[in-house]
């Protein structure tokens, strides 16, 4: 699961793909946050440090330096 976070929305794109979106304000969604929310989710990374390590157990993380 990924999550994403602007001023006023709250995204999460679950592990089948399934976008969430919630207003940090608690309003309804609107069109505009719809396709802000879409966007987000499309431009982000598609793989995260917890997605590798979920799907190889007991990897390590190693940092560049």
């Amino acid at each position: 699961m990924r999550e994403i976070e602007t001023l006023l929305l709250e995204i999460r794109v679950l592990d089948d793909g399934a976008l969430r979106a919630r207003r940090k304000d608690r309003k309804p969604l609107t069109d505009e946050d719809r396709a802000e929310a879409r966007q987000l989710a499309d431009s982000s990374p598609g793989i995260t440090v917890n997605d590798a390590l979920r799907v190889f157990p007991g990897a390590k993380v190693v940092s560049k330096t």
